[in-house]
């Protein structure tokens, strides 16, 4: 090489001191950390793997060929191969933290993905910058209610929010411990403010349950504003087991029913038809139905026919015989024939009877039958033990008379 180009080589090789910032090219990945090359093929160095991982997740290019500027570490500690460690995230927090502070003051929405949980909220670390979501600052389909108060069903359902994108504002800066509060709630204020101004009572909106409570679903309108679903007013019929009616993330159609003191009632049931109104206009005295046994009362049994309505069957009209429990003859979850014997949609009541119908008696007939010949079968079984304990008496008795004389 001649001398002057020599020392133009010389003098082109960076210093190698703590914080030195320097350009450098990846050469390639090798196991979880990667190699990289200072620009001029002065030395090598590599990014450890814990860094790696993080600047993955977050997107970062980390191809052969990619040009970054890297900081190095400390030139006294050395990888166990002999590379000179390097970093890009403090370099990287640098400009992360110019970012927030922009976004901070613009009130602008960012996305972010939260890395851990703890029961007051989610974390998140944005290349060693970190940010918490407060439990309060959730949105209301992510909130994580649980109505017993159990922590670990609460962190469980935190722990499910983790490496979901959450779309946030930043509503807190500590710049001496570089730390960032977030709000969910607060990314999603016009939508919120919007929802609200449009709210009135009569009024039908398209919503998404965003939990179920044993007193009823709560619904979220345009993902900020939520109304309680009343069980009495999610369905007309009986509700029995009210997660069959509505699950987390499903999607209703509610009717704004009432606006008090900030509580938003919501109806589902309003929206449709009242099977009460319905039902003397589709059915007669006299139509026969089949349905199924869904629940005994001391007085009869509840058989669903029409939608959620449960009709009546009461004790007098199971059978033709007297019945004391309704297990005597049905069971829960059977179907059974039914007839129409009352209908009384003022007063929303409906009879049913069993009882009156050909195949119920030809089964009460059998059933009758099946019960005369169990009662024939034990008195013919009585009569033959009676028989089998007279003969050794009356052998007993010739021998008492042989032995007499």
């Amino acid at each position: 090489m001649p001398k002057k180009a020599k020392e133009q080589s010389l003098f082109n090789v960076p210093v190698i001191k703590e914080g030195q910032k320097v350009k450098w090219v990846i050469l390639r990945e090798i196991e979880n950390w990667i190699l990289v090359n200072c620009e001029n093929g002065a030395f090598t160095g590599v990014i450890l793997a814990k860094e790696a991982k993080e600047l993955k997740r977050s997107n970062v290019e980390l191809s052969s060929g990619t040009e970054l500027e890297l900081e190095i570490i400390n030139p006294a500690i050395r990888h166990e191969d002999g590379y000179y460690i390097v970093s890009v995230t403090r370099l990287l927090q640098y400009d992360v933290w110019k970012s927030i502070i922009d976004k901070f003051e613009k009130d602008t929405i960012i996305t972010v993905v939260p890395t851990e949980a703890n029961l007051w909220g989610l974390l998140i670390d944005m290349h060693g910058i970190k940010g918490f979501i407060p439990l309060s600052q959730l949105a209301p389909i992510h909130y994580p209610r649980v109505e017993d108060g159990d922590q670990d069903a609460i962190f469980d359902k935190l722990l499910a929010l983790i490496g979901e994108e959450i779309k946030v504002r930043v509503i807190n800066i500590d710049e001496e411990e570089r730390r960032i509060i977030l709000s969910e709630r607060e990314a999603l204020r016009e939508e919120r403010e919007k929802v609200l101004s449009e709210l009135e009572v009569g009024k039908v909106f398209d919503g998404v349950v965003s939990w179920v409570s044993s007193y009823g679903l709560f619904v979220t309108i345009g993902g900020t504003v939520e109304g309680l679903v009343h069980i009495s007013e999610i369905t007309y019929g009986h509700v029995n087991n009210i997660d069959k009616l509505g699950k987390i993330g499903d999607k209703m159609k509610v009717k704004v029913i009432g606006l008090e003191n900030g509580k938003i009632s919501l109806s589902a049931k309003q929206l449709k038809e009242d099977p009460w109104e319905a039902l003397p206009k589709k059915y007669n005295i006299g139509d026969v139905f089949e349905g199924e046994v869904i629940r005994f009362v001391p007085y009869g049994v509840f058989v669903r026919v029409f939608d959620d309505i449960n009709w009546l069957v009461h004790l007098s009209e199971l059978s033709q015989k007297a019945v004391n429990n309704p297990n005597e003859v049905v069971r829960i979850g059977q179907k059974v024939k039914v007839k129409l014997i009352l209908i009384d949609p003022k007063n929303r009541k409906i009879g049913l009877s069993m009882k009156d119908l050909d195949e119920n008696k030809e089964a009460a007939k059998a059933e009758k039958k099946a019960d005369l010949a169990d009662i024939a079968d034990k008195l013919e079984k009585e009569e033959a033990e009676k028989k089998t304990t007279r003969k050794p008496r009356a052998k007993k008795a010739e021998a008492e008379e042989e032995t007499a004389e």
